[in-house]
Parts: C-alpha cells; sequence; structure tokens
C-alpha cells in the first residue's frame, strides 16, 4: 500500500524519553550544567557562526544554540541486520532535525580508520557493513553524486557548518525505519544519505560520550534532503510545532498527516543557491507596535548569498545582522530601562548581553513583543520566546535570546515557540500561526 503521509515523534531533548533525561542516565553519569553562569552559552553560537563569505556560502545551518546543539531528537532506525534466529531487525539512532541543510547523514564506523576523525558518542559509529541493506553508491553513478567528487571509487561528499567543523564521507542507499506516533514502524528503503568516515570540531563534543546524537536528518531545499525523497509520501510539505513544555514531545508530519489549522497565515519562502535554508522576505521589526529604523540594504539578500532573512528549526537562538541586532537591542534596552521592577544586569561586561534582575514579580510584566514583518505575513514574538528566563543565585534574571551575526538573519526554533509551522515546497510558500503545540497539531 502506497503511503501518503508519515509522523515522527519528535523527542525534547529534557523529556523524559530522551537519552539525555537525567533520570536515564546511570548515578555519576547526570550532565552537569555550567556552574559559571546558566547565560554562558550564549555567546557560543556567535563564535561557531562568525565566518568568512566562502565559508558562509557553503554552510547549511549551524548546529549550534546557547551550548546545546539540539532541541529535538528524532528516533530513527538503520540498516537490516540479521539476528541468530534469522529476523531481521534494524539499529536504532538519535538524529537531529535540520530545516537548514539538504544532505542526511549519520556517523559511520570508517571513522574509525587511520588518518580519520570520529566525534564522540555514547554508542559504537554506524556498522555499515554488517547492514545486508547497505549500498554504497559508486563514484558518478548516481544524479546525487557531485562532479569530481570520488574517494576510492566511492561518491563523496563534504558538509561544512562554520570555521573548521564539517562531516565528509561516501554517499550511500540504505533502508531508514521511523517509530511514528501510533507505536508504528514505518520502513522506507533506499534512502540515499551520507556515511561519515570524518568530522572535525562537531558541536556534539561538548557531551562527550554522553552524546546520543549520530547524525542529522537534512529537511531542506534540493533533491538529496530527505523531505524531497519522500516523494509521494510528502508531497513537498511537512509540519512542525514547537512546545514551550520540554515534558511533552512534539511531531514532524509530512504529506496528508499535516493537520489543517485555521486562520494560518502564508508568506513566500525561497531558496538562495548554494544554500538549502528556507528563506523568507524579512521587511521589518516592529518593539510593541513601534516599527524600528531598519534599512532595505540590511534586510535584503546580497548577490554573494549573505544578509537576507532564513527560518529555520535547527539553529536555537535568533541571529540577527549587526545593524539590525543593534536596532532592537537600542529599543528593547530604552523600553525595560523605564521598568523600575528591573535592573541591568551586566554578564562578564560583555555589553551586548542585554540581561535584566527581576526586583519583583511585577518585573516580568507588561515586557515588550517583537513582530518580525515578513511579506504579506506579521510573525509575533511573545516575550517568553524573546527572553531566556532562569533563576541565577537565588536571582530571577532574563537576557535577549537573540545575537548578532556578521552575514546572515536566520529566526530561529527559541523564537517559534508556541506556533505551527506547515512548510510547502511545491508552493513554495510558508504558513505559520499561534498553536497548542501540546495538543499534537
Amino acid at each position: 500500500m502506497q503511503l501518503d503521509g508519515l509522523t515522527m515523534e519528535l523527542i525534547h531533548k529534557d523529556s523524559p524519553q530522551s537519552p539525555l533525561y537525567p533520570g536515564n542516565l546511570p548515578p555519576g553519569e547526570q550532565i552537569l550544567q555550567p556552574a559559571a553562569c546558566p547565560f554562558a552559552g550564549l555567546r557560543h553560537q556567535t563564535s561557531m557562526m562568525s565566518t568568512n563569505k566562502a565559508v558562509m556560502n557553503r554552510m547549511m545551518s549551524p548546529l549550534t544554540s546557547y551550548g546545546d546543539p539540539f532541541l529535538f531528537l528524532a528516533q530513527v532506525g538503520v540498516g537490516s541486520f540479521q539476528e541468530k534466529s534469522h529476523r531481521t531487525h534494524f539499529k536504532t539512532y538519535y538524529f537531529q532535525i535540520d530545516t537548514g541543510n539538504e544532505l542526511s547523514w549519520i556517523q559511520c564506523e570508517g571513522c574509525q580508520n587511520k588518518g580519520n576523525v570520529c566525534f564522540p558518542h555514547k554508542d559504537p559509529p554506524y556498522p555499515s557493513s554488517q547492514s545486508k541493506s547497505y549500498n554504497p553508491v559508486s563514484c558518478n553513478q548516481h544524479s546525487f553524486c557531485e562532479p569530481n567528487q570520488c574517494k576510492e571509487g566511492l561518491c563523496a561528499y563534504n558538509v561544512t557548518y562554520g570555521p573548521g567543523s564539517y562531516t565528509s564521507g561516501n554517499l550511500a542507499n540504505e533502508t531508514f525505519t521511523f517509530y511514528s506516533n501510533h507505536g508504528k514502524h514505518t520502513a522506507l528503503k533506499s534512502i540515499s544519505f551520507g556515511c561519515s568516515t570524518d568530522s572535525r570540531n562537531m558541536i556534539y563534543a561538548f557531551l562527550l560520550d554522553k552524546n546520543p546524537v549520530s547524525g542529522v536528518l537534512g529537511m531542506g531545499w534540493g533533491p538529496r534532503s530527505f523531505l524531497a525523497q519522500l516523494g509521494s509520501i510528502s508531497h513537498g510539505k511537512f509540519s512542525y510545532c514547537i512546545t514551550a513544555n520540554n515534558t511533552h514531545n512534539t511531531y514532524l508530519r509530512f504529506g496528508k498527516h499535516v493537520v489543517k489549522s485555521k486562520n494560518l497565515q502564508t508568506t513566500k519562502i525561497m531558496q538562495v543557491k548554494p544554500s538549502a535554508a528556507y528563506h523568507v522576505n524579512l521587511l521589518g521589526i516592529s518593539v510593541n507596535g513601534v516599527k524600528l529604523n531598519i534599512t532595505k540594504t540590511d534586510l535584503a539578500v546580497r548577490k554573494d548569498g549573505s544578509r537576507g532573512c532564513i527560518i529555520d528549526a535547527g539553529t536555537l537562538a535568533t541571529l540577527l545582522v549587526k545593524p539590525i541586532f543593534d536596532t532592537l537591542h537600542t529599543a528593547l534596552a530604552n523600553l525595560l530601562s523605564s521598568n523600575q521592577n528591573l535592573k541591568r544586569w551586566v554578564i562578564h561586561k560583555l555589553h551586548k548581553d542585554l540581561c535584566y534582575e527581576q526586583l519583583s514579580d511585577a518585573g516580568r510584566k507588561n515586557l515588550p513583543v517583537v513582530t518580525f514583518h515578513l511579506e504579506n505575513a506579521d510573525l509575533e514574538v511573545k516575550p517568553e520566546a524573546i527572553f531566556l528566563f532562569r533563576e541565577f543565585e537565588g536571582k530571577n534574571v532574563f537576557c535577549l535570546s537573540m545575537l548578532s551575526d556578521d552575514s546572515k538573519t536566520i529566526i530561529g526554533a527559541y523564537q517559534q515557540m508556541k506556533q505551527k509551522f506547515v512548510y510547502d515546497t511545491k508552493a513554495r510558500v510558508l504558513s505559520f500561526g499561534p498553536e497548542d503545540c501540546e495538543k499534537n497539531g
């Protein structure tokens, strides 16, 4: 029977079902939070994104965040392995969903060969040589092979994420099995993916041997993306809804499994090659309904592919090109300075960190709303998605959860909370609107 849709459960990294949930780790192996400052990771994303134009043009999506490289995990069964009972089974791995990247990939056993590098992982790399369904693609024998990209007779790939951060290996076809929200398994044969045999400076390394992420499920533009390979199963359409409650998981839906919602706004999505990310036309930004003075040149895409605006669930914090960030930063600071229930809070003398201590419960009331004015649609971001709230040394503190960048503006996952997003790549439109994500829309 031909599938007309697919639903995948996405596991929040902090939920009880996550392999990173403290209760699921053996005693003494709980991952410690940074002791110095709850916002110390805010600058990490900026440093990973500071890169030259050549690298930026090759970069599909920064796998970075507030010190965490992922928000949701997808459980995927990979391969076909023979058991002693002659039954065939698959091995289960955790993938990051990345809407800014075309190619899906997994760390394979070849990374253990001399001269190659594996990133730290709690399980051994994927044993591709033992899978009955694993089929490496010979050089120039597939439309997904890029010209002159060959290594030892196999079709090679290379994806760069930032300065010195990349994954490379060979292309292959394999059976991927997905867990649905109904407890059933859906096996898809001959999915093309990257078998990673060398990865350097991957952000997952900060978790060391506790890292559960084996690779990336690419959902961006391009024929090699998982979305495109689903063909008639997805019809180029998928949706997600990011919940603010980390005890609840959410769902990635494809094709006819996308639940219809009322009153969604719609804006155009575009591809700016060579990037596989989803670009939108950002026309301006408002704070509490007052439009900021931002020039069109800072909003528009340049000939070299820089500037412009991307919407990406694989980037946690929103990035704004420096002139836009500075304008927003000033507007928010001016507005918050008049609130007598707040006190400016300085972190390590980083003057661009916009942080405040709440002197009373009233300090969290009447915080500003930021609106991203897209073509024919407005994305309204409420205070809980603008600021990151934490308790530190007995004080209630919050910081702006957006960062400055030299090249790109990216609306990240944190600013997409409590909103449903539907991508229709055939119609080239993005629909979105407020939604109770815990109802699995």
